[in-house]
């Protein structure tokens, strides 16, 4: 006996008891989840589907609020290339749920189904239930989510040793643990490692997943393998051209025009993701496009405080740390940079990921703008925060050291600035050595020996490989007294080219 399960609309065909999704005979990767929410609105195509029977259909007696269901659907859209907007296939009807509108041609599969008991099926469940509560854990970017994310994506693998996505999940929950020790001055190397390996493995299950491949870029660029990871974006967007993180792990994994592309393409498909911003922003600076670098800046700002307090998935944090640095570059926007880097430490109770590390730099920031405002006792008291919270953070410690000099408290002063080569070696410990490279530099100026910052600098952007490194050197408030000086003006061009 047959039974009507193959769904088809546009180039895809959607099989119900295979649970697949291809597209012109190539698999789409969706998740379990994804396939059931699809295959409820192609079995009803042009019906309105209620939010409420699509909730209940999709986390049966679980309580999920509808913003689970808001992400899904949006989900589902960037796998179709679908647009909200403009939609070809999903529809939303405001407030009341959401219908598919393309045609849909139903015919019969031509073997059966494999009988499914529940027992079965509760089994194979397993597996997807740990790796979705990880995945809800893990978008929250909160420090406090990180162990349950990861021991849920520790579950799943023990589950399912051979799924690929389940790796993908651990490697993306070890690379966010990593990214939080950094916040501490000394990362744990060892959480990357695992995080490279076991997004390495994912992609050795299965070669055609995206997802296994923009995962393990993401990876390696914290692992400073940029031009493995690159590699790695382009052979996931090559895979999934359609979705969003894959476009915007392209731009994290490159530089120049190729992200700038890639963050275009990211922003068409999410335009409210902010850090996509972020990234443009890196590259206007390099090249010291200041207008164009604000117009980004005010984008993603205006998104990250629309964000703020809210419980949305992946929350925006540190474009106000760069427009402040961007503003303080300005010869009268000492007080308007403050703004921004308050703004930028008023998100520490929010305890994201990324967060610590930018409410350090804010900071520090604050404590900059102090020193061009001729307040050495206020910019002590910012670069003292910044050090509460980071012991090691470099850049404050020479901060400091200038700050008290400039107050008048030289012993102070002395006894900061000798602290800087602890901090110095700790980065080159960590492996962060575009960071020391530039901290060195930053210490040569503060001492007055510009040709030996300038020549640092130059150094640093000859060895460094092509990338990133040195970005904020046109807009790093303890730099300026090299501007105009011939070193400097040979720097800022290097780096143009590199960001060209």
């Amino acid at each position: 006996m047959t039974t009507p399960t193959v769904f088809s609309f546009g180039p895809f065909r959607l099989d119900q008891a295979a649970c697949r999704l291809v597209r012109d005979e190539v698999p789409v990767e969706l998740s379990p989840r994804l396939v059931d929410l699809l295959r409820i609105l192609v079995s009803r195509p042009g019906e309105l589907v209620t939010k409420e029977s699509l909730l209940e259909a999709l986390w049966p007696g679980v309580f999920v609020t509808e913003n689970a269901l808001t992400h899904a659907i949006s989900d589902l859209r960037q796998s179709l290339g679908d647009s909200p907007s403009q939609p070809i296939y999903i529809q939303t009807v405001a407030r009341r749920g959401y219908r598919f509108v393309a045609p849909v041609e139903v015919r019969l599969r031509q073997d059966p189904a494999p009988i499914v008991t529940p027992e079965v099926l509760g089994e194979a469940l397993e597996p997807y239930r740990a790796w979705m509560q990880g995945r809800l854990q893990l978008e929250t970017l909160s420090i406090a989510a990180l162990p349950g994310a990861l021991a849920s994506f520790r579950e799943a693998v023990r589950l399912a040793p051979r799924d690929a996505l389940a790796r993908v999940g651990l490697a993306s929950a070890l690379l966010m643990q990593f990214e939080a020790t950094r916040a501490a001055g000394r990362p744990d190397a060892a959480l990357r490692d695992d995080a490279v390996r076991a997004a390495r493995e994912a992609v050795a299950l299965d070669s055609s997943s995206g997802e296994a491949w923009a995962t393990l870029a993401f990876v390696l660029v914290s692992a400073a393998q940029f031009d493995e990871a690159a590699a790695a974006a382009r052979r996931a967007v090559a895979l999934e051209p359609g979705n969003w993180r894959h476009q915007f792990r392209l731009a994290h994994a490159s530089w120049a025009e190729e992200r700038l592309r890639a963050v275009d393409r990211a922003l068409a498909l999410l335009p409210d993701f902010a850090f996509a911003y972020s990234l443009a922003a890196m590259v206007h600076i390099a090249r010291r496009a200041m207008p164009s670098a604000e117009t980004a800046l005010a984008r993603g700002t205006a998104l990250q405080d629309q964000q703020a307090g809210r419980p949305v998935k992946f929350p925006a944090v540190g474009l106000h740390w760069i427009a402040g640095l961007v503003t303080l570059a300005r010869p009268d926007g000492a007080l308007d940079a403050l703004e921004h880097f308050a703004r930028e430490a008023a998100g520490e109770a929010t305890g994201q990921v990324y967060g610590a590390e930018f409410v350090v730099n804010a900071w520090h920031g604050q404590g900059c703008a102090h020193l061009r405002l001729g307040r050495p006792e206020a910019a002590a008291a910012a670069f003292g925060e910044a050090l509460a919270r980071q012991p090691l953070h470099a850049r404050s410690r020479l901060g400091l050291s200038l700050a008290l000099e400039r107050a008048g408290r030289a012993d102070d002063a002395s006894r900061a600035a000798a602290s800087v080569s602890e901090a110095l070696a700790a980065l080159v410990e960590g492996g962060r050595l575009g960071e020391a490279g530039l901290v060195s530099a930053i210490e040569s100026t503060v001492a007055g020996r510009f040709d030996d910052a300038n020549a640092t600098l130059e150094r640093l952007l000859t060895v460094a490989p092509p990338g990133q490194t040195g970005w904020t050197i046109p807009i790093e408030p303890l730099l300026t007294p090299l501007h105009g000086t011939p070193g400097f003006d040979r720097v800022l061009a290097m780096l143009a080219e590199r960001a060209a």
